[in-house]
């Protein structure tokens, strides 16, 4: 059985089939695309060192076996009036249903991004809100009415960090030619 490195099994995490094999070229190609992935095939193909029609065939085995799973823009939601954050530590009741509040929870527009986490909470929900009525209204009628809930903790964000993408920093680690699973030089 072939031993599958951390990085390899979270790619390839909840996807039918064989594991995706990533030799040198795949990962300077998806650095590349983790940089920005807004650059043409024919600008790809430069900085990788292969010709456009290969870049193309390998962009869409990425996008085909689920390693490529979008094409992204980076928005500034303060500067669209989204600008408050709240974490939302979430209890679930004892007999909830936890894909059912999962559901619901996904159904609320605010909602960012949601953890299923252990510890002391089920889940943690990051809102984006406009301002406190807005946040209210979610957090005392909205949240508190969707099935499975049984208690909440909020905590406010005081202001965002911005750090540089976890993609490009990741196959940053990985030196010119490595194929994916080889330790990275840390």
């Amino acid at each position: 059985m072939k031993k599958r490195s951390l990085f390899t099994a979270k790619i390839t995490a909840g996807l039918e089939g064989p594991e995706v094999g990533l030799d040198g070229k795949d990962v300077a190609l998806l650095r590349e695309l983790a940089r920005d992935s807004r650059q043409s095939q024919r600008a790809l193909s430069r900085k990788v060192g292969m010709s456009p029609p290969a870049v193309a065939e390998r962009l869409s085995r990425f996008e085909r076996t689920g390693v490529v799973k979008q094409y992204s823009v980076s928005i500034d939601w303060s500067r669209l009036g989204l600008g408050v954050i709240a974490v939302v530590n979430i209890t679930l009741t004892p007999e909830a249903d936890r894909q059912c509040t999962i559901e619901a929870l996904g159904e609320l527009p605010e909602l960012e991004q949601l953890t299923i986490v252990t510890g002391r909470y089920d889940l943690t929900a990051r809102f984006r809100v406009s301002d406190q009525p807005h946040l209210r209204e979610l957090i005392l009628e909205r949240v508190p009415a969707l099935p499975g809930i049984l208690r909440t903790e909020t905590l406010l964000g005081l202001g965002t960090v911005d750090t540089d993408d976890f993609a490009s920093r990741m196959f940053e680690t990985y030196p010119e030619g490595a194929e994916l699973g080889a330790v990275p030089a840390i």
